[in-house]
């Protein structure tokens, strides 16, 4: 229904709309001089009734109703990552409101199932970076033991513990970090 001026000044019930979306957002009175048409983001259209989890959005002179999922947090379906929704319409495309239950998940196009192969992964990267780091700590206790033997000034304790640490550098050198979760980790010596 079209809007039609008056010749005579009156009081209107206008739906209000938000400047940004044009989505409904509240009835009030309007007072229209003659000859004058409606104040700016409004209509005198009414809107539809609203169900939960949807917005009456006014284009092109009639009212739809759209899906409303600001506020929430959906989930990308290629990583997992939260996404909180700040706009008016449809899920972003690959979203889900399933929440992952953990690490290691991909979604199998209806739940989020445990990914072993990406868990296994992270366990020997894991795995390499600990070995890694424990070889650094023995190298660096081992040369500083070598040189107090090299210049003959090392003491019966500083000969043992060269010892251990050669042991225990030796011991994680045989460590394979496939066998990662179930590794037994040698005793760092003190």
């Amino acid at each position: 229904m079209t809007f039609k001026m008056s010749d005579v000044d009156r009081t209107i019930r206008v739906f209000n709309l938000s400047a940004d979306t044009c989505e409904f957002i509240g009835t009030g009175d309007a007072w229209l001089p003659a000859h004058t048409g409606l104040p700016a983001n409004c209509t005198h259209i009414a809107p539809p009734d609203i169900s939960e989890g949807r917005a009456a959005v006014f284009s092109q002179n009639k009212w739809s109703l759209v899906r409303d999922y600001r506020g929430e947090t959906v989930y990308r379906t290629d990583n997992g990552q939260a996404v909180f929704i700040t706009s008016l319409g449809d899920l972003p495309p690959d979203t889900t409101v399933i929440a992952p239950e953990g690490e290691f998940m991909r979604w199998s196009g209806k739940a989020w199932v445990k990914d072993e192969e990406a868990e296994y992964s992270a366990a020997v990267k894991n795995a390499e970076d600990e070995k890694s780091r424990l070889t650094g700590v023995a190298t660096l206790a081992i040369n500083a033991l070598q040189d107090a033997v090299e210049l003959e000034m090392a003491t019966d304790d500083e000969n043992a513990s060269l010892l251990e640490w050669k042991k225990y550098r030796v011991l994680l050198n045989r460590i394979n970090v496939n066998d990662a979760p179930n590794i037994a980790w040698p005793v760092v010596p003190e």
